[in-house]
């Protein structure tokens, strides 16, 4: 991958890091992992996998992420660096005319000797195992970044691409001094007239000759130019250089190409070509946990299968959903959305015959005629990742399972089991019985990346049905308590009872169907024949609950005949004390036809606000109660497989702390007879009480 791809894979691993996030969640993650396998398939090389799904991710994370649209775009390198790097040293070797008193060359002291020595330094640490300066990787390590997050990561990645650039920087710069140096002893060799001479209070004339004559051999050989003599050379105090210094110019600038230009020029070519190489292909080790969990595509040499050694010698059992039977072929229990597989294989056949002789002592000549059959303990060794084992309480183990070598997962045939063992049956430990499974095995298998995803598959699938059967409970929920049967009208005279019992019956019926169709929903939702709706708790049973409420109009022809007498009364006794008596009851007639008229509008107008222009019955909190018990009940029954009393019994906390809840959403539901459309809000109130009241019941965390 290139040096930009690597960059957008190590942030994506630092915020997958720090998941879940407002940034980035699991869920993004398996989008990013589904669309890179659909871009690259299923046959890709990793490095394509994982460039491809951190490209999708960027889609998706760098506009939520904006210290991360920060780091991707900054870059600690420019090639200007390498043109600045040229610049300063040609011109440093421009200006170092130090080589001793103006116009003269000192044979022994000038600066091209200190230039040659400190590059023989620098190569005799790049090729000895010698410690280190520290200069070129703190160089390399400059504008990496120290914080946590993508900086620490690419620090840790990128250190040899950096080092590859403060090489290329530092050659650059070693090669522009020695070619300046270089041309400045011309450019002022042109104009100015240089003498050579040299001063020594240690050495003799003879001395110096051996010493030029060793260090200027290569420059020799390359030029041709033979070594003068050195005694004439020689400057007392005081005096003043007379010889020629072109030949030594030559010399010494031969000298400078050979052991400081042409090698720091090859070594600015190979320090380019590497950070050339690595920007282009960058070294990220791909074989790290964390790649090796994205998918099966980055573990070539790892199989997607992951497979288990099935023991069992009943026929009638149920593993993650998935009817096992009479095992003969393999079985495929788990998918992961990654392309990983838990799968069920059977015993070969033979296998403890086999098992027996092994165990039984051998002689020499065994090896010489051995059966093939004796091999199949290697092979099965070879063929699965651990053993699942189905046994009876004390049940001994076969002989030839500690000689495969394979860890072993056992499910006891009872009630309760001792661990690490694990009972087949109990469900009701606050464990569901197949996560109990998955993290055993997880266990077994040493965190197994396949296993880590399978775990999660299966748990995201918990999830989906959860949510599925809260809805269905809730929407159930919600038409029955939004239920209404209107009570027929018998008159103003006649009492109604019996119309009101015969609405409440009705209402009673309606609600038989809708428990018996939600469970036959339920049934159908867990993949379960439908006789499995019928075990279902008490409380499900419409007979058993208490009679529908009664809301009844207010009556206006009774009210026109009441408030008609109170009224008329009124007003024919204020009359007869105003006219003495003399209306002879006319007041009290008038009265209670005003009075009559007026209670009767006032009583309809009621009626119309109030939405209780007829009489109907309906299901209060008293009755609402008990179904939501036994709504939730039927589901912990049918979907988790827990025995009714114990369903009963671990929702009974739960249900109390979600009781003040649903007491509101009864009380504020609507008073009217004609409510179309109120159990869609109703329902979508009481999803998350009724969720966490069921995660509660469940074990909670452990889903």
């Amino acid at each position: 991958m290139t040096e930009d791809q690597a960059r957008q894979v190590l942030l994506l691993q630092s915020r997958e890091a720090d998941a879940p996030s407002a940034l980035w969640a699991a869920e993004d993650g398996r989008w990013a992992t589904r669309e890179a396998v659909a871009a690259v398939g299923d046959d890709a090389r990793p490095e394509a996998f994982v460039v491809a799904r951190a490209a999708a991710a960027m889609t998706r994370l760098l506009p939520r992420d904006a210290a991360g649209r920060h780091w991707v775009s900054r870059r600690g390198w420019h090639p200007g660096w390498v043109g600045l790097a040229l610049l300063l040293g040609g011109l440093a070797g421009l200006a170092a005319d130090q080589l001793g008193p103006p116009q003269r060359v000192n044979l022994l002291a000038p600066a091209v000797w200190a230039v040659v020595a400190w590059n023989v330094v620098v190569y005799a640490g790049l090729l000895l195992p010698l410690p280190r300066l520290g200069l070129r990787d703190a160089l390399a390590r400059w504008g990496l970044g120290r914080d946590d997050g993508p900086a620490a990561l690419w620090a840790h990645h990128a250190g040899p691409l950096h080092a590859a650039r403060a090489a290329l920087v530092l050659h650059a710069g070693a090669a522009a001094l020695a070619l300046g140096l270089v041309a400045g002893l011309y450019v002022r060799g042109l104009v100015l007239d240089y003498r050579a001479g040299w001063q020594s209070t240690f050495l003799d004339a003879q001395g110096v000759q051996r010493a030029l004559q060793w260090l200027l051999a290569p420059a020799r050989w390359a030029t041709g130019i033979a070594l003068p003599d050195v005694a004439p050379l020689r400057v007392g105090p005081g005096g003043d250089a007379v010889a020629s210094a072109a030949p030594w110019i030559h010399l010494y600038a031969a000298t400078l190409v050979i052991f400081v230009l042409l090698p720091r020029s090859l070594l600015v070519l190979r320090a380019a070509w590497q950070a050339t190489r690595q920007a282009r292909c960058f070294p990220l080790p791909l074989d790290t946990p964390y790649f090796e969990a994205l998918h099966p595509l980055m573990r070539p040499g790892l199989p997607r299968v992951l497979p288990l050694l099935w023991m069992a010698d009943r026929s009638d059992l149920t593993l993650l959903g998935t009817p096992v039977g009479a095992l003969e072929q393999p079985l495929t229990l788990l998918r992961s959305d990654e392309g990983d597989e838990l799968q069920l294989r059977p015993v070969p056949p033979g296998l403890a015959e086999v098992a027996v002789q092994a165990a039984a002592p051998r002689g020499w000549w065994a090896a010489l005629w051995g059966r093939p059959a004796d091999d199949v303990l290697p092979r099965l060794r070879e063929q699965v990742a651990a053993v699942l084992l189905v046994s009876s309480p004390g049940a001994p183990r076969p002989e030839w399972l500690a000689a495969l070598g394979r860890p072993v997962v056992a499910l006891v045939d009872g009630p309760s089991a001792e661990p690490p063992a694990l009972p087949l049956h109990a469900r009701d430990d606050g464990w569901l019985a197949e996560g109990r499974l998955l993290h055993a095995l997880a266990l077994a298998l040493d965190d197994d990346p396949r296993m880590t995803r399978l775990t999660a598959a299966w748990t995201a699938r918990q999830r989906e049905r959860l949510d599925a059967g809260v809805a269905e409970l809730a929407d159930t929920l919600a038409r029955i308590a939004c239920a209404r049967e209107a009570v027929a009208d018998v008159g103003r005279l006649a009492s109604g009872r019996a119309e009101a019992e015969a609405a409440r019956h009705e209402l009673g019926r309606a609600l038989e169907a809708e428990l018996a169709e939600h469970g036959a929903r339920l049934a159908a939702l867990f993949g379960l024949p439908a006789a499995a709706q019928h075990p279902a708790p008490s409380q499900l049973d419409a007979s058993a609950v208490p009679a529908a409420a009664l809301r009844k109009r207010v009556d206006e022809g009774r009210s026109a005949l009441v408030a008609g007498l109170l009224g008329g009364a009124l007003t024919g006794l204020k009359a007869d004390v105003l006219s003495g008596g003399l209306t002879m009851g006319t007041g009290a007639v008038v009265g209670a036809l005003v009075g009559a008229l007026g209670a009767a509008g006032a009583a309809r107008g009621l009626n119309v606000v109030r939405g209780t222009d007829r009489n109907f019955v309906t299901w209060d909190e008293e009755v609402l109660a008990p179904v939501t018990a036994g709504l939730l009940a039927r589901y912990v029954v049918l979907a988790y497989g827990l025995a009714p009393e114990v369903a009963r019994e671990r929702l009974l906390p739960a249900l109390a702390a979600q009781q003040g809840t649903l007491a509101t959403l009864w009380r504020t539901r609507s008073k009217r007879f004609a409510n179309a459309g109120e159990a869609e809000p109703l329902a979508a109130a009481l999803r998350q009480p009724l969720a966490q009241a069921l995660v509660q019941a469940i074990g909670g965390p452990r889903l």
